[in-house]
């Protein structure tokens, strides 16, 4: 039974229960001779059928009236409980409550689209939380979308690679797009389509054949990530270069509360507001030496490896460092850099 069609049901009966209690009072009133109020307390008792006896027919009238209202009572009654039952057993609370996530996901902005919630999407997810990132999730598969629900993630319901799915997770807003979904005809769609909504969109597609990148790249993906590639380099690289590998899974610093942390390599951008603008390394060194400065990508996209004390700080500049999460944090905050790349 449609939800649409038993409100309208219910709203006719509580229309009928009115018109009758209120003809059930006028009639009492006239055939018992009884005060409103009264007429209105045996209408009520009469229709529950709970009859306490303190107030009984005692014309003739009243009591074959009585009877009808009894009958009309114990009908209506069973009716409206089977009405409203029915109303509660056809509400789709799965989809009011993916209907009150979309309506929070359009106040979304400059937040991360992940399409595909798979294997590689549940580590870039896992990751983003960790980071506070707000982001989004368009996944079709029932089974992951349980996943979805009790990691609490924020999520639409779809096929990435159809463009009303997109909106509703709101690229047309987003910072950031990242596509892992395992087919590369539909992230060379997605990458396609989420440029023409979005020019300053960071579009990252997942590729699984070498021949599918250029495609990407042309269709408007800013990177394109080959994971089997990846994965094939980091275990050369551990061959090659075990002692590189474990460097980077260190953990012998030390966090603020005495803990064991691991080192890593991240991004901070040099935003209109930061305070490293026209400043050289030289004069904010000794307040950065909890980062390891790797390198500067400027926004011609060239990179100034391990710079030196002249090297004079420019809005736009992505400064590559290395060091413990909460380092990266304090320094960040200190000349107010920013962790995404500023718009352009």
């Amino acid at each position: 039974m449609e939800t649409k069609s038993v409100l309208i049901k219910i709203l006719a009966i509580t229309a009928l229960i009115v018109v009758i209690v209120f003809g059930g009072t006028l009639t009492y009133a006239s055939l018992e001779s009884l005060p409103f109020f009264d007429a209105l307390y045996m209408t009520v008792i009469t229709l529950t059928t709970t009859g306490y006896g303190d107030l009984v027919p005692r014309t003739i009238g009243g009591k074959v009236f009585t009877i009808f209202l009894l009958l009309l009572g114990v009908g209506l009654v069973t009716f409206s409980v089977s009405t409203i039952l029915s109303y509660i057993a056809s509400i789709d609370f799965t989809q009011r409550r993916r209907q009150k996530m979309e309506n929070k996901i359009k106040d979304f902005e400059a937040h991360t689209v992940v399409c595909g919630f798979g294997r590689m999407g549940e580590i870039i997810c896992r990751r983003l939380k960790e980071e506070s990132v707000k982001f989004v999730v368009i996944e079709k598969k029932e089974h992951l979308l349980e996943k979805l629900n009790s990691e609490g993630y924020n999520y639409i319901v779809g096929d990435a690679a159809h463009d009303d799915i997109l909106l509703k997770a709101g690229v047309d807003k987003a910072r950031v797009l990242v596509s892992v979904v395992d087919n590369d005809s539909d992230g060379l769609y997605i990458a396609l389509a989420c440029r023409s909504f979005n020019k300053d969109l960071q579009i990252i597609v997942r590729a699984n054949e070498r021949s599918a990148e250029r495609r990407m790249l042309r269709a408007g993906a800013d990177k394109v990530v080959l994971p089997f590639v990846m994965s094939g380099l980091n275990v050369a690289e551990s061959v090659l270069n075990p002692g590189v590998e474990d460097f980077l899974n260190i953990k012998g610093m030390r966090g603020s509360h005495g803990e064991e942390v691991p080192i890593q390599l991240a991004d901070l951008y040099v935003s209109e507001k930061s305070d490293l603008i026209q400043k050289k390394l030289s004069e904010v060194g000794p307040q950065m030496e909890d980062i390891i400065i790797v390198g500067v990508r400027k926004l011609n996209k060239k990179f100034v490896f391990n710079p030196r004390g002249e090297y004079t700080f420019e809005q736009g500049d992505c400064i590559i460092a290395m060091g413990a999460q909460e380092d990266y944090v304090k320094t960040r905050d200190r000349y107010h850099l920013s962790s995404y790349l500023p718009k352009q």
